[in-house]
């Protein structure tokens, strides 16, 4: 099984409904329980800000969505 990250404030509705799943909670990292993060801590504070908006450009450009 493969594992996840998340992020934001509804991180209780997503565990939750993992549980209900029975995920295993250890495949499971949210990023605000992350060491040396703060407690409101979101995915864009894992990259510099030139990688992160490096990263939502590429995303979101219309080039690189798939039809």
């Amino acid at each position: 099984m493969g594992h996840a990250l998340i992020d934001g404030a509804e991180t209780t509705k997503v565990l939750n409904a993992a549980q209900a799943a029975n995920v295993d909670a250890t495949h499971i990292t949210v990023i605000s329980q992350l060491e040396g993060l703060s407690g409101t801590a979101d995915i864009e504070d894992l990259f510099s800000t030139k990688d992160y908006l490096w990263l939502h450009n590429r995303a979101t450009s219309p080039s690189t969505r798939q039809t």
